[in-house]
């Protein structure tokens, strides 16, 4: 009896770091400044023949400026994944949204954000938002691989606003095999014991069991079929 190995395709995802919103200009300006009072402050405790009287003055100052170029000229939205795996929010631990669970994609307009609602891989609750502000190329990417897997959840207008997707090389990640063993097979709700008993939707990353593969994954994606045969 001769078995065919089934084996994942590779799986990728992007990583789009925040950007802040505030003015580029601004911000060296100001931390410029800031640089400049505390270089000041600095050589008028250390290197000046009598410290300067307002040598303390220059350095608080400088320091404030500085500290608040930082703050100013960051985002404290966190950092996104999009790919294969879903839509995951980074914050040290990644939580994802695999596509086949994502319960809708929304626009916000009042925060000009891409929003996607749906459960984690722990099957708890989780939203997604994407500021077109501070993440930009996240929401775009969003909406791009939304539109090609999972359509009908997308109700995001064409006019939002939402930047085109750049391919940019520098953003691509490799990811780890989708784990399928104790996944249960989304056709027979049959628990999956063994890897290669697994079957997997390309686009939507559900997970069948090699007797139940359907025609056509819930998504809609064509599922092939594949099991073993005696040689």
């Amino acid at each position: 009896m001769a078995k065919k190995r089934f084996r994942q395709a590779a799986r990728h995802e992007r990583r789009f770091f925040p950007q802040s919103s505030a003015n580029p200009i601004l911000v060296r300006v100001i931390g410029g400044v800031g640089a400049m009072a505390l270089g000041a402050g600095a050589w008028g405790q250390l290197f000046a023949t009598e410290p300067f009287k307002a040598t303390p003055w220059l350095l608080a100052a400088g320091a404030g400026l500085f500290g608040f170029a930082i703050w100013f000229g960051t985002s404290g939205d966190p950092v996104l994944r999009v790919g294969d795996g879903g839509v995951g929010i980074d914050r040290g631990t990644i939580r994802r949204i695999a596509w086949h669970a994502v319960t809708g994609i929304t626009w916000d307009s009042e925060k000009k954000s891409v929003v996607v609602k749906g459960r984690d891989e722990a099957d708890q609750e989780l939203t997604v938002a994407a500021r077109v502000a501070s993440q930009p190329q996240a929401a775009a990417w969003i909406l791009k691989e939304a539109r090609e897997r999972i359509a009908d959840l997308v109700s995001v207008p064409e006019d939002a606003g939402v930047p085109e997707a750049v391919d940019d090389p520098t953003d691509l990640l490799p990811m780890d095999p989708l784990q399928v063993v104790g996944k249960r097979c989304a056709a027979s709700n049959r628990s999956i014991a063994y890897e290669p008993d697994a079957r997997i939707c390309t686009r939507c990353e559900r997970v069948y069991h090699k007797d139940y593969v359907p025609k056509k994954c819930a998504c809609g994606a064509p599922m092939p079929q594949v099991k073993e045969k005696s040689a």
